[in-house]
């Protein structure tokens, strides 16, 4: 889980009101979109993975560049496809 650099209100799966988490708490994974939105989170990342401002830039510039790919593909892939169009 991602730890909260402030203060943020959220309602975790299984609870009926809202719990407030302070900053160095970790985030349940269900609010972090939330507490990205907000900026309460330590890192602008989802925990495990890239986040979408990094997908939509890749697809940005693998559309500049003209190399093929899918919306639907996950960051790595879309990072390797960069790459891989950069060396050609």
């Amino acid at each position: 889980m991602a730890k909260l650099t402030k203060a943020f209100r959220g309602v975790p799966v299984g609870e009926i009101y809202p719990i407030q988490y302070q900053p160095g708490d970790e985030c349940p994974p269900e609010l972090e979109a939330g507490a990205r939105a907000s900026g309460a989170l330590a890192e602008g990342n989802p925990s495990g993975g890239p986040g979408q401002e990094d997908k939509a830039e890749l697809i940005a510039k693998l559309e500049a560049a003209g190399i093929e790919h899918k919306k639907s593909w996950g960051v790595d892939k879309l990072a390797a496809a960069l790459a891989e169009g950069k060396k050609e």
